[in-house]
């Protein structure tokens, strides 16, 4: 059947705050959901080389980064560690790269049919 139903996943969630300097996730970047938890924060979720969704929870620093990407993108964040705050003395952030391009396409259909104008 065509139209067969497909369980919705939640899914897998990087833990950045256990990562090392320099580890770093990569993938389609697929959708953001708002206003998630008790911290009304921000999730991105990617689709990686190996086809599974694995999201992001947001952050200061991955918002402020995130704010312009466009979904569709490969993205690639890079875990950079903690920071201690320059504004706020004694309080720590964790950092991040975030880098992104559009997905190159792989072919380019030469028979895509054409409605009939009249």
């Amino acid at each position: 059947m065509a139209n067969d139903w497909k369980k919705v996943e939640l899914a897998n969630s990087w833990d950045y705050k256990s990562a090392k300097n320099g580890d770093e996730i990569s993938g389609i970047y697929k959708f953001k959901e708002e206003n998630i938890g008790e911290n009304n924060s921000n999730v991105y979720t990617f689709e990686t080389p190996t086809g599974d969704l694995i999201s992001i929870w947001g952050s200061t620093v991955l918002d402020i980064r995130f704010k312009n990407l466009k979904v569709g993108e490969e993205v690639r964040v890079v875990y950079l560690g903690q920071l201690e705050s320059e504004k706020r003395k004694g309080k720590f952030y964790h950092n991040f790269d975030v880098f992104h391009r559009e997905v190159e396409m792989d072919r380019v259909e030469d028979d895509i049919p054409t409605p009939d104008v009249e």
